[in-house]
């Protein structure tokens, strides 16, 4: 996984957020492009080292070249846990 990356995490209105930044040399260390489906497959990774059983909805990326970062946004969805927050 990326060694640099950030990631914040909000809840508003019930619902949860996840936003991850990885610099962009990272990034494209591994890919060699930015689009939904290589979002949702870094998230699905992400989430899986983390023990997170969040199913990520509403994604978006976007290259941010002035700041030299990919930013990837998506809302968690919790179906059925028993998770207290």
């Amino acid at each position: 996984m990326f060694n640099e990356s950030r990631e914040t995490r909000t809840v508003r209105d019930g619902v949860y957020h996840l936003s991850l930044q990885i610099p962009e040399k990272e990034y494209f260390l591994v890919y060699d492009n930015v689009s939904e489906n290589i979002a949702l497959e870094i998230l699905n990774h992400y989430l899986k080292i983390h023990q997170d059983d969040g199913e990520p909805q509403n994604i978006n990326i976007n290259y941010n070249r002035n700041a030299h970062m990919i930013n990837i946004e998506a809302d968690l969805k919790y179906i059925g846990n028993a998770k207290k927050h």
